[in-house]
């Protein structure tokens, strides 16, 4: 036989081969395509919680019990509520600020880790991230509708029983101590991204696999979107709200941003954020215009978005050094 016949034939099996299995494959991604848009359900529902709107997409073969599974992750929100609010005077962290400078006392595990936490950012973020700010929170605070600033000596007082070396944990016994009274903690930059992780749990005890939990800008995506594309998830450009900074695509991640772009008032022409240093004891100055994190879980990118916002490029560095995990988006 001539060889390039020979080769020709066998060139010719080969891309017949090549052609069927092409034809099988497409047909099993049609089927598949197909199937998906016949039984996949979307659910989006949004619900007023921690001071915000909390809105939650979830996707699952229809059948599925999706209300159910919308209820018990709003439930799981509902009872970090219940442990970290500061205006709920029965919450456990209300309590714990009545009771904690007395003696030890004994705290729920959610509790316990998001103050364990806490102070580890703390840590990394030399001080700049740091729950026991509270003091300080409440005092500006009630000057947010005035037309004046806090006296220099009521500052002074307040910033007197800030800093996180004041707290003293026990794991063993699971107890928190403040070292002296008049201390107490605002899990307010942290809670809410604690509550969008324990959302995620609770829909994935359901069986779902493909979500998104969004409080407020700080959200956490778990799955894909569908079957070939990542969540899309748009950070907005503070100089132009109507514009987007940075375009992302992830799953299995968490990102927040933190910025004093939002919430501020002003006095004698200058602008006060809702962001407040531990160290100085005054609102922050603008530093960056907003700093996203993506996170392997929304606690940390919640709280790490806070403390590169309050703490600059100082402590985005210490923070990168105890979690090179994350990824820091700013816009300067």
């Amino acid at each position: 036989m001539n060889i390039t016949l020979y080769f020709t034939r066998c060139y010719e099996r080969v891309k017949r081969s090549l052609l069927l299995v092409s034809s099988f494959f497409l047909v099993i991604v049609i089927i598949v395509i197909v199937a998906g848009s016949l039984f996949a359900k979307t659910e989006i529902e949004t619900r007023a919680k921690m001071g915000t709107f909390v809105e939650i997409t979830l996707q699952g073969p229809k059948w599925q019990n999706f209300e159910g599974a919308l209820d018990a992750a709003f439930s799981a929100i509902d009872k970090v509520e219940r442990i970290a609010s500061i205006y709920d005077k029965e919450s456990e962290v209300s309590r714990l600020n009545q009771l904690a400078h007395v003696k030890p006392t004994v705290v729920s595990d959610e509790l316990f880790i998001l103050i364990s936490d806490s102070i580890k950012l703390s840590k990394a973020s030399d001080g700049a991230f740091d729950i026991t700010v509270a003091p300080l929170v409440k005092l500006w605070r009630e000057y947010r509708n005035r037309d004046s600033i806090p006296a220099v000596i009521d500052i002074d007082n307040a910033l007197s029983h800030v800093g996180y070396n004041r707290l003293r944990l026990d794991s063993t016994e699971q107890t928190v101590f403040f070292e002296e009274k008049g201390v107490e903690i605002d899990l307010s930059a942290i809670a809410k991204g604690y509550a969008v992780d324990r959302a995620i749990e609770a829909l994935r005890q359901k069986g779902f696999k493909s979500m998104m939990v969004n409080a407020g800008g700080d959200l956490y995506t778990f799955g894909k979107k569908n079957l070939f594309n990542k969540w899309r998830i748009g950070i907005i450009n503070p100089k132009n709200k109507k514009g987007i900074l940075k375009v992302l695509r992830i799953s299995n991640e968490a990102v927040a941003t933190s910025g004093g772009y939002e919430q501020f008032f002003t006095y004698k022409n200058k602008q006060y954020t809702h962001l407040i240093n531990p160290k100085t004891g005054y609102p922050i100055e603008k530093i960056f215009s907003s700093v996203s994190v993506i996170a392997p879980n929304c606690t940390l990118a919640d709280g790490i978005a806070t403390a590169v916002a309050v703490g600059g490029e100082k402590s985005r560095k210490g923070i990168k050094q105890s979690y090179p995990e994350i990824e820091i988006i700013l816009d300067e």
